[in-house]
């Protein structure tokens, strides 16, 4: 997969007043876990998106299975026909692999540029609504820079798979869902086969899902209600391992104390407490910030004077979005 910075050189990522000042303080970004997301169910969207693919292939299983057992024909009349043990196994071992998937998944989104150079200078007026409560700004970051760092913050601690910056699929484009989801649905469609196989020889050792886990990770996380298109999001996902002590046991007490375990930190989110990790923060790095749009508000001119004397030693550019006030 080739990176968001070759066609993206810069993201946006919309925040409050509050949100601006403890990332230019802390020199870091949130990732919030995914269940105290906006749209807290979209990571379950992709299962019936999966139970579809693999009805074919566990299908496919079964009509070779059975011309090699006698009463075949009479288990399949039992349990209601092929097609509903097809549907059955497929939404079985899908919902199985969303209740193995217990590592975290913590998300900070971001926005791509915009093919209309207008909302690249004043902001999305969707987002300004969504995001900027109290007016809101939108952080204009390098990609390619953003993208280092996020490699050293994976180098910096415990995460599991090192995932790469990577641009959301929306359900309705069918034909980027098969460009780049075809290759880790075949390696989950493969393990199903494997699964499907040592159950029919009544073999007790699961198949290896070296493969198949990072891929359902990755189909999981990147698909998206289409009715969310307009922002053309870029995401990171972070994955941090717990260093339990069966974790420990696999990977050996000394790797695990080579890097440490990255702390979850809760803050207060619409009355919930929500969980969060702080990326960047250790690096000692300056954020790769180009620029910050101060959103539409009735003080949005003192807001940039205030800003601008802040970050006077600084290359960041300081604008003021043409949006009227909301």
């Amino acid at each position: 997969m080739e990176k968001i910075s070759e066609d993206c050189p810069r993201l946006y990522h919309y925040t409050t007043e509050q949100g601006l000042y403890g990332i230019l303080q802390n020199q870091c970004v949130w990732a919030t876990h995914y269940k105290f997301l906006n749209d807290f169910s979209e990571i379950e969207l992709f299962r019936k998106k999966l139970i579809e693919f693999l009805y074919p292939f566990t299908l496919d299983f079964y009509e070779e299975l059975i011309p090699k057992y006698s009463n075949a024909q009479e288990i399949i009349s039992a349990n209601g026909g092929l097609d509903a043990i097809v549907k059955h196994d497929s939404e079985v071992f899908v919902d199985s692999c969303y209740n193995a998937s217990t590592r975290e998944f913590y998300i900070a989104s971001f926005c791509s540029e915009n093919t209309d150079e207008y909302i690249n200078e004043n902001g999305l007026l969707s987002q300004w609504r969504a995001y900027g409560g109290d007016g809101g700004f939108a952080i204009v970051f390098k990609t390619h820079a953003l993208e280092e760092m996020l490699d050293s913050e994976y180098k910096a601690f415990h995460y599991d798979d090192n995932v790469p910056l990577a641009d959301v699929i929306y359900s309705d484009d069918e034909e980027k869902y098969k460009l780049e989801l075809s290759e880790p649905l075949l390696y989950i469609s493969d393990f199903l086969k494997e699964m499907l196989m040592n159950i029919s020889q009544e073999k007790q050792e699961p198949p290896d899902p070296e493969n198949a886990y990072p891929s359902f990770a990755q189909c999981i996380t990147r698909y998206k209600h289409q009715g969310f298109k307009e922002e053309q999001e870029v995401r990171i996902v972070a994955m941090p391992i717990a260093l339990n002590r069966s974790y420990q046991e696999i990977a050996g007490d000394e790797n695990c104390k080579s890097k440490p375990e990255k702390e979850r930190k809760f803050r207060y989110k619409n009355g919930k407490l929500t969980p969060y990790i702080e990326l960047f923060r250790s690096l000692e790095t300056a954020l790769p910030i180009e620029k910050i749009i101060v959103g539409p508000h009735k003080d949005k001119d003192s807001r940039a004077a205030a800003l601008r004397i802040m970050l006077k030693n600084t290359d960041i550019e300081i604008t003021v979005s043409e949006i009227p006030y909301i």
